[in-house]
């Protein structure tokens, strides 16, 4: 007897640099990866970084938590964070290397266009 997994398809994307980014064809995705979102076909997306494939879930209706890695993009630029917590009205964040760790004001973490934070990558989809 075989087992049928049930999918739903999303958008895609390939990160082509660091100002580009070009559609790609839905992509098949296991449902349980995403039943738990919100409205989850408008809300999730999968995103090609490099030889990776990587699971967003658009802020909001998602919000960063602690140890959340977040895509967002600033002056045109795309990029990755790891959002640490909160400290006297500051925000603390990794850089996407997980190299460098800094405060920042929140109004300046406001001011970025959060797109979602990463609920899954894997090398293949």
């Amino acid at each position: 007897m075989e087992r049928t997994v049930p999918t739903v398809f999303l958008k895609a994307f390939e990160l082509i640099d660091e100002n580009t980014m070009d559609r790609l064809s839905d992509v098949e995705t296991p449902l349980v990866l995403v039943e738990n979102v919100e409205d989850f076909k408008e809300n999730v997306f999968w995103v090609k970084i490099r030889n990776l494939w990587t699971l967003i879930g658009k802020i909001p209706p998602l919000v960063p938590s602690e140890g959340d890695i977040v895509l967002f993009r600033e002056k045109g630029q795309w990029g990755l964070f790891k959002y640490i917590g909160e400290e006297d009205e500051k925000v603390i964040l990794r850089d996407g290397k997980d190299e460098r760790t800094t405060k920042v004001p929140k109004e300046v973490v406001n001011s970025l266009e959060l797109f979602g934070k990463v609920l899954r990558v894997q090398e293949r989809v």
